[in-house]
């Protein structure tokens, strides 16, 4: 814990290497002539302005001066946002709607936020600038006084002040991040330890379930409830600062560790652990480590025996396991990104993973409470999770290889179980009824499915509910109409490729899904959401684009860096302009019935 929070300041006092506020925005007001005021902002080194964060207000709406009109420069383009790279130069015409006369001092509200390309984004800021004027040279007119103007887009345009537009609604994400720059720090912990609660029933999770209960089985006999709770909170806590570390850097430097640990030969090699550790099981070896490290261990360690090889396996499951990214996860990286405060959004971070770890803890400290004891029994209590191993490294292996050959894959797994628990073996005497009857009439339905799978994925088949489907010809033409009548994705992987279909395709509106083979919420979306007959019917409205990270290469990052994507699933929209609805955006998994009514809210 000491280490985290070493860590978490050490990057919160990286961050304050950035130019402070009062240095990166130097606002100053000046008499242009006798009817106009300027108002310039000169920015810092690498600091740009939003245009839709600017905003001018009279300061004093009863002081019988008001501002007519407004114009400024044109705002350019950055990264799907208006924003301003030099000072906008406001000009403010001013007229009087009562009679006063001489000197006076007039205050003019400026708001206004802005980033560093840096990567840092800085906290709206307000202030009030003050000028002195001769109020017996302005012209008088009839002029609304006191409105919020936000700044136009209109290069030199005149802009008449007008009542305050309603703000755009926050995404989901954002909403979040306002969670933890608006709350108290025990309200943001209780919080994303709650979002950590829920994110536990996601496919995030599952499969770290066989993982620390294979962990806690291998630790042998003498294996008490107290030892194996000890064993498994020293797992999530190594999960939980894994997932922290992971994001800070990605909040920080815009950097996707998970990502980079899902490469082919880190998944194969991680898959092949899992297939090691699984024989280790089936008692095939014992896996142990070298006498001269041990023996050292135990001297540094005392009793703590298997709590450095549990930590390790805590940390790299959080890194290759489960690459998932959701909602609260990206709100608190959209925090760190824009505040640059590692410490908080850190906390948050580790608040969301140790609700997610709760449910493992649960299910280690069972793992230990109810192992049997040496015999029998506890051979084949390990012989079960050697295969849930086992099918934890096809699960993985699952994200780089086509389906049918995955499909394959589980088919010679179930068949492998299917003999084990004696689909093959013949009941002895007249048992009809006894225990012997029943696992051989379960291992027969297994093998039968097995060998389906396996015809099926020899076939060409993909999905593992359906494996016969290739020797169906008039459902699968059948399928294939169906199929037809909507519109299916464009697969893309770079900015340019997606800019193209934007121009291309002006006057409708674009949904475009990042996704990657190694993310299993993007397939649980395909799957679930993207397949149901409602979701393809209301997509029919959009063009529909898949941007494929999988390779995690310059391309693959280079557009998740422009759209402000931390890792997928992430869905964005796009009006019939091009342009971004920012509010619109979905970060994680959503059910089909969620989904659409998403798409409804959209405006």
């Amino acid at each position: 814990m000491r280490l985290l929070l070493f860590l978490l300041f050490s990057l919160n006092v990286w961050a304050v290497g950035f130019l402070q506020p009062d240095e990166a925005f130097k606002p100053k007001i000046s008499v242009i002539d006798d009817n106009t005021v300027g108002i310039e902002i000169e920015l810092g080194e690498m600091i740009y302005l939003y245009e839709n964060k600017l905003k001018v207000e009279d300061a004093n709406p009863k002081d019988g001066i008001d501002f007519a009109s407004v114009t400024m420069n044109k705002a350019v383009d950055h990264e799907g946002e208006r924003v301003f790279e030099t000072s906008p130069a406001i000009r403010v015409k001013l007229s009087k709607s009562t009679d006063v006369s001489g000197e006076q001092t007039i205050g003019v509200k400026l708001s206004y936020q802005g980033c560093s390309s840096a990567g840092l984004c800085y906290e709206p800021i307000e202030t009030v600038l003050k000028i002195t004027i001769d109020t017996a040279k302005l012209t008088e007119e009839s002029a609304p006084g006191g409105s919020i103007l936000k700044a136009p887009a209109v290069e030199t345009a005149k802009v008449e002040v007008s009542a305050p537009k309603e703000e755009p609604k926050a995404s989901e994400t954002d909403r979040i991040a306002d969670v933890i720059q608006g709350g108290s720090l025990w309200f943001i912990i209780l919080s994303f330890f709650g979002f950590g609660l829920l994110l536990a029933l996601t496919p995030c999770v599952f499969p770290m379930i066989p993982i620390i209960s294979s962990v806690i089985v291998a630790q042998g006999a003498g294996l008490g409830t107290k030892k194996a709770f000890w064993l498994s909170v020293v797992y999530v806590l190594s999960m939980a600062v894994a997932y922290t570390i992971a994001g800070i850097l990605a909040g920080l430097f815009g950097a996707n560790l998970q990502a980079a640990f899902q490469t082919p030969w880190i998944i194969t090699l991680f898959s092949l652990v899992f297939v090691v550790l699984a024989m280790s099981m089936f008692d095939l070896f014992e896996l142990q480590i070298p006498n001269a490290v041990q023996s050292r261990i135990t001297q540094l360690s005392g009793k703590r025996s298997g709590i450095v090889g549990v930590a390790i396996m805590g940390f790299l499951s959080a890194l290759i396991v489960g690459p998932c990214v959701a909602a609260p996860l990206a709100g608190a990286l959209i925090y760190i990104g824009q505040t640059g405060d590692a410490l908080l959004g850190g906390v948050a971070l580790f608040a969301l993973s140790i609700g997610m770890g709760i449910p493992l803890v649960a299910v280690g400290t069972s793992a230990g409470k109810f192992m049997p004891r040496p015999g029998v029994w506890m051979d084949s209590v390990k012989s079960i999770f050697g295969i849930m191993l086992i099918g934890v490294s096809i699960w993985m292996i699952s994200r780089i290889i086509d389906e049918n050959i995955s499909m394959m894959l589980w088919g010679a797994l179930a068949v492998f179980v299917a003999i084990n628990i004696g689909a093959l073996e013949p009941i002895s005497g007249n048992c009809i009824r006894c225990p012997q009857a029943n696992k051989k009439a379960l291992g027969i339905i297994i093998l039968l499915y097995g060998m389906s799978l396996l015809l099926g994925g020899m076939s060409g088949a993909k999905d593992p509910l359906h494996p016969l489907d290739p020797f169906l010809p008039n459902k699968e033409v059948a399928v294939s109409v169906a199929q037809n009548q909507h519109k299916t994705f464009e697969r893309i992987t770079s900015i340019e490729e997606l800019e193209a279909i934007l121009a291309e395709n002006k006057g409708q509106k674009v949904l475009v899904d990042f996704y990657a083979d190694w993310c299993t919420a993007c397939k649980e979306l395909e799957e679930k959401t993207f397949s149901d007959e409602s979701v393809k019917t209301a997509m029919d409205s959009y063009v529909l684009v898949q941007v494929d990270l999988t390779a995690n290469d310059d391309a693959a990052k280079a557009i998740s860096s422009k759209y402000g994507i931390f890792g997928p699933p992430a869905i964005l929209f796009f009006d019939e302009n091009s342009a971004r609805i920012k509010s619109a955006d979905i970060v994680g998994f959503k059910e089909p019935q969620e989904f659409l009514k998403h798409l409804g809210e959209i405006k």
